[in-house]
């Protein structure tokens, strides 16, 4: 377990209680958590902490989107390995969808959220 809690997963979700949700989930499978409510904040989360392992990212944010935060996130040589956890809320074209899973390591949809298959991906990206 001590391995794990050297992990930290950067929330990066307007929602709050989703934001929350998250965190527990994580701090329960022995992982730290860094939170932001939108992409500026996480851009600065990232500026701070280099020892990120992961990034989950709501794609429909106000003041800079997921989309924005995945732009700069991989144009940065430090921060372009990070895997990415996209969560959305909407359905995607699917042009949108294909654009999401080339550029992230996993997509996973507000509505038909399954615990189990987060925590599966959590392993396997971490």
């Amino acid at each position: 377990m001590t391995e794990l809690k050297s992990k930290t997963v950067l929330i990066c979700d307007d929602d709050d209680l989703l934001r929350e949700f998250y965190a527990r989930v994580l701090k329960s499978q022995g992982y730290g958590t860094i939170s932001a409510t939108n992409g500026d904040e996480a851009i600065a989360v990232l500026e701070q902490n280099s020892n990120i392992a992961l990034a989950i990212v709501d794609l429909l944010m106000p003041i800079r989107t997921g989309w924005e935060l995945i732009e700069y996130m991989k144009g940065r040589d430090e921060l372009k390995n990070i895997p990415i956890i996209a969560i959305t809320g909407l359905a995607t074209s699917f042009d949108e969808f294909e654009n999401v899973k080339q550029t992230c390591n996993a997509v996973l949809h507000k509505g038909d959220f399954d615990l189990e298959q987060f925590t599966r991906k959590l392993k396997e990206l971490l």
